[in-house]
């Protein structure tokens, strides 16, 4: 049984067409990167496999059918929304006891929140988190439950490169795990040879499903890593960027002076035929 199985997807908003006749599977234990510029239908998709948008055609998520029984594929996944929007006035334990009554399960909080460095903010609103503390804090929640299959939207939005290096160590954590994941990105981001596919979109159309080595045989992306010290900056340019980064990590050097230039996902479209 595939994980996410999509046929004939469509979607309209008004008159656009957001999504024109998307079909993809994705295996169980199967990871696969969905990239694409901005506007390319990537958050439409994944909010359409959570049963969050009414569509036109057939998904199944774990064997199940979205469009009748949406509530359980909700109950049984990991998303995270590329905008995340809490309750501004409860604090972070409330929310961790919220969902985890939602999804049914038991958790020890330090097991939730201690991989994030969030531990420390339990007891704390979430009004008053910084926008990459509510960004550790909505994966920190899609993982409760220990769900098979984690979909997550631009996981790296308002993160510096400690985190993102953090969040990229626990993708290949619930890939090891044997989890499913399926991550949207508008950059080529680094992840691409941790994952095993890509899916590359545009204008709402699927280009192609490849093979990550496929992908950077043609690609080759080199990323430009900067990270300012006392003398000033200096730059890496590297095609590992996660692997650079926990590089410079070890080396004693505080990952929040970094600043990464990525490709732009233009060069892979292009090599892509796309």
């Amino acid at each position: 049984m595939s994980a996410v199985e999509i046929r004939g997807l469509s979607k309209r908003f008004g008159e656009r067409l957001a999504l024109d006749s998307i079909s993809l599977e994705v295996q169980r234990g199967e990871s696969v990167l969905l990239m694409g510029p901005n506007g390319a239908g990537k958050t439409t998709l994944l909010r359409c496999v959570v049963g969050m948008l009414s569509f036109e055609g057939e998904v199944r998520v774990m064997g199940l059918d979205v469009k009748r029984e949406g509530k359980e594929v909700r109950r049984i996944i990991g998303y995270v929304p590329q905008q995340v929007r809490f309750p501004e006035d409860v604090t972070v334990y409330e929310l961790v006891d919220f969902v985890s009554d939602v999804k049914g399960v038991d958790v020890d909080l330090e097991e939730v929140l201690g991989p994030f460095g969030l531990i420390d903010a339990a007891h704390n609103k979430v009004g008053s988190l910084s926008g990459g503390m509510r960004q550790r804090l909505a994966i920190a929640l899609s993982l409760i439950g220990d769900p098979q299959l984690v979909l997550m939207d631009e996981p790296f939005s308002n993160l510096d490169a400690m985190s993102r290096n953090s969040v990229q160590e626990m993708m290949r954590g619930l890939m090891r795990r044997g989890k499913t994941l399926l991550v949207s990105v508008h950059t080529v981001s680094g992840l691409i040879h941790a994952f095993d596919k890509v899916a590359v979109l545009r204008d709402g159309r699927l280009v192609g499903l490849f093979r990550s080595e496929d992908v950077l045989r043609a690609l080759r992306p080199v990323y430009r890593v900067h990270i300012r010290d006392g003398s000033g900056w200096t730059t890496y340019r590297t095609e590992d960027l996660f692997g650079t980064l926990s590089s410079l990590q070890s080396s004693g050097h505080d990952l929040r002076e970094v600043w990464v230039e990525e490709p732009d996902v233009e060069e892979l479209l292009r090599a892509m035929g796309g």
